[in-house]
């Protein structure tokens, strides 16, 4: 295969998949206090599931590249690849065979060596037994530049999923038909305090964290939304910048959540690429 360049002046990586990333084929159209994607809005987007006929979506992932797919090392971390499986191509989970729904069965797992159980380095790579087939409904997500992703303070990025409409407590369930939602960027520092003040505990956040949120909650990821990608836009194309990390509840005021920042991951991602076969170049 010919060397994929990922220019570091870029902010994002337009050739790491072969083909034009970042790009909706079809016309755009539960996360906690999001609403209705439109089919095939979020084409890079994937359900990570439990293999088999009673398997469910458990987690998110995003395609950037017909054999691999970026999600968080909690969400893969030590889990046997024989018991999972990537739907590609899925818009609402009931929905029975659509004819672009991709069911594609997991080579290897690929989590970061650091990862901690405090969400540091919570970024994994997850290899398909085989390529997906690009379409309408199936299409690859743009990557950050190294370290150059454009992400500023109430900077608004959006995050889909199939994740629980709210905590379980508030009669929050899991969503059938993809959910999105915009939330805002939010500086480090204060969501350090934030989280300190309502834990008392000290929290440390790292440059490899982005907070995105409300202040007041109400809209935010939610258990099964994790491993999806937080999106900007950049020249028409979309752009992962985050993967859903963590956070304390969903929507809560004050605390908002916490993504992997993917730009500090660029030379991650390509090393592990490269040693399967793929070229990628910085």
């Amino acid at each position: 295969m010919k060397n994929l360049n990922v220019g570091s002046k870029r902010r994002f990586c337009k050739y790491i998949a072969g083909v034009e990333c970042g790009r909706v084929r079809v016309r755009e159209g539960r996360i906690k206090g999001g609403v209705d994607a439109a089919p095939g809005e979020f084409p890079w987007l994937v359900s990570i599931r439990v293999a088999g006929p009673t398997g469910g979506h458990y987690c998110g992932g995003a395609l950037i590249h017909q054999r691999f797919v970026l999600t968080a090392a909690h969400c893969v971390v030590r889990r046997s690849t024989k018991y999972l499986a990537v739907v590609a191509g899925e818009h609402d989970l009931r929905a029975r065979g659509p004819a672009h729904r991709q069911v594609l069965n997991v080579k290897e797992v690929i989590a970061h060596a650091n990862f901690s159980k405090r969400y540091i380095n919570d970024i994994a790579l997850v290899q398909l037994t085989e390529g997906v087939a690009w379409g309408q409904y199936v299409q690859p997500l743009c990557l950050p530049g190294r370290n150059n992703d454009g992400l500023t303070d109430f900077l608004n990025v959006t995050v889909a999923g199939w994740g629980h409409t709210d905590e379980a407590a508030n009669g929050g369930r899991p969503a059938d038909v993809l959910q999105k939602v915009s939330v805002s960027v939010l500086a480090r520092a204060d969501c350090q305090e934030w989280y300190r003040n309502h834990t008392g505990k000290m929290v440390v956040l790292y440059d490899s964290h982005v907070c995105a949120g409300l202040e007041n909650g109400e809209k935010d990821a939610c258990q099964g939304d994790s491993g999806g990608p937080l999106l900007t836009k950049s020249g028409g194309h979309s752009v992962s910048v985050g993967v859903v990390s963590a956070g304390i509840g969903c929507g809560r005021p004050r605390l908002p959540g916490l993504y992997t920042r993917v730009s500090r991951y660029i030379d991650w991602i390509a090393e592990n690429l490269n040693a399967r076969g793929v070229k990628v170049t910085l």
